[in-house]
């Protein structure tokens, strides 16, 4: 017989009870302390994510501003020569597998590599993570703020000779009335695809070692080639996300290292009291 059951016996049933009741208690406390840091991570994120795409639905969308400001864009990067939207435009539109390998790309890669590279720097460079996580929320924010500032109309509606690739070769969710709903039409400037693939960039080569690590550019890259190719974005949408990314990741370390100075000159000052508190 085992032992403990020789105890149990031996004590009081109300005791026993006690100490079972007490334990089965314990356990929701126990699961809390072991998981609870990153379900309140996964808590935050989706509270971000869906703050924002809600937002983003909502911005403002006076559709003639928006095509005013895409004349504007339009005759910009034709005065500096890098108006290319319609030469991937006419190449996706001529070669249906890059059109619907495109479309796949552009709804799945955003979402998935985002948050499959933050779920490995939490895993695995944890020291990291708080800098690109608030990277990631600050670079949400910024997209949000020009959203409502500058309003723009993409290529597939407002560039002449421009199609929507997604809409004539639908795959997946795209071109679906469903989806268009949880969109803005006018929120082109900046390119979130775009920023949030620089920011995978940014994480992988942050936390990577050796040459192979920059490798990770080619993800931008892609990235860029597929939202122009699809008449998502212009070129100018493009270089505002990757400015956005760089832009939050540099305020994001800044704020943190700040953060850590004065962690250190308390405990440089005080140790017990800072680990008291």
């Amino acid at each position: 017989m085992d032992s403990r059951d020789l105890s149990r016996r031996s004590q009081p049933a109300a005791v026993v009870t006690a100490v079972e009741a007490s334990r089965r208690a314990s356990l929701p406390a126990r699961a809390w302390a072991r998981h609870g840091a990153w379900l309140r991570e996964v808590g935050l994120l989706v509270v971000l994510y869906a703050t924002y795409t809600l937002t983003r639905a909502e911005a403002h969308d006076d559709r003639l501003t928006a095509f005013r400001n895409a004349d504007a864009v339009e005759w910009l990067e034709r005065g500096m020569g890098v108006d290319v939207e319609l030469a991937f435009n006419r190449l996706f539109r001529s070669h249906v597998w890059i059109a619907d390998a495109a479309s796949l790309w552009y709804q799945i890669a955003h979402f998935v590599f985002t948050f499959a590279v933050l779920a490995w720097v939490w895993k695995r460079h944890r020291a990291r993570y708080s800098v690109l996580r608030t990277a990631l929320g600050l670079l949400w924010a910024s997209g949000l703020a020009v959203y409502f500032l500058y309003p723009l109309a993409p290529p597939r509606f407002a560039l002449h000779g421009a199609v929507d690739t997604m809409a004539v070769h639908p795959v997946l969710f795209g071109g679906s009335a469903g989806a268009s709903d949880l969109t803005n039409p006018y929120a082109a400037m900046p390119s979130l695809h775009v920023a949030c693939s620089v920011w995978v960039a940014i994480a992988l080569v942050t936390c990577l070692r050796g040459p192979w690590r920059h490798a990770a550019w080619l993800y931008p890259a892609i990235m860029t080639v597929v939202v122009l190719g699809t008449a998502n974005h212009y070129v100018l949408d493009c270089v505002a996300g990757a400015a956005c990314a760089v832009g939050a990741f540099a305020v994001s370390r800044a704020i943190y290292r700040r953060v850590w100075r004065w962690r250190a000159e308390a405990i440089a000052r005080d140790p017990l009291a800072v680990l008291e508190a």
